[in-house]
C-alpha cells in the first residue's frame, strides 16, 4: 500500500493545474499504532501539502481513535488540521470524547452526534458545523443493492 500510495504521490505532484484526489481508506493501517513513523510521516506530508499541488486528501476510518493512536496523535492532528472539510457520521461516546479533544464540538453537536442515523452526518466546513443528510441518487441504489 505504500508503494502504491509513492506512485500515486508522484502523480499528483506532476501537473498542479489538474484536480485530483487520494482517498486513503482504512488509514489506521498507514498511521495508526500497527503502521510506523516512516509510513505516517509520509502521509502527514501528504495532507500537510497536497492542497498546493491541486489535490485533495481523504482520510477514512471507522474508529476515531485510530487516527490518534501513534505518537500522541501527531498525525492524526495533521490531517484533521490541515483537511479543510471533515465529515462525522454517528459515533460511539468514546470516539466523541476524543474528537471534542481535537476539535470544537459544541455540547449539542456531541449529543446530536450520537444520535446520527444512517446517511446523516456532522460537517465541519472551515469554521462551520453543518447537519447534512447524505442521499443516494437511483442509480447509485441500484449498484448498492
Amino acid at each position: 500500500m505504500f508503494l502504491f500510495t509513492t506512485l500515486f504521490w508522484d502523480k499528483i505532484k506532476k501537473d498542479r493545474s489538474v484536480k485530483k484526489a487520494i482517498y486513503l481508506d482504512e488509514i489506521w493501517r498507514l498511521i495508526g499504532v500497527t503502521s510506523n513513523k516512516e509510513v505516517a510521516s509520509f502521509i502527514y506530508k501528504i495532507f500537510k501539502t497536497i492542497r498546493k499541488y491541486g489535490g485533495s486528501g481523504v482520510a477514512i476510518t471507522q474508529d476515531i481513535s485510530d487516527l490518534f493512536s501513534l505518537e500522541n496523535g501527531a498525525y492524526g492532528k495533521s490531517i484533521l488540521n490541515n483537511s479543510e472539510i471533515k465529515t462525522f457520521f454517528s459515533l460511539e461516546e468514546e470516539n466523541i470524547k476524543l474528537l471534542s479533544e481535537f476539535t470544537n464540538l459544541s455540547e449539542k453537536e456531541k449529543i446530536e452526534i450520537k444520535s446520527l442515523k444512517r446517511g446523516e452526518c456532522l460537517m465541519f466546513v472551515g469554521d462551520d458545523h453543518i447537519l447534512t443528510k447524505v442521499e443516494s441518487s437511483e442509480e447509485e441504489r441500484k449498484v448498492i443493492e
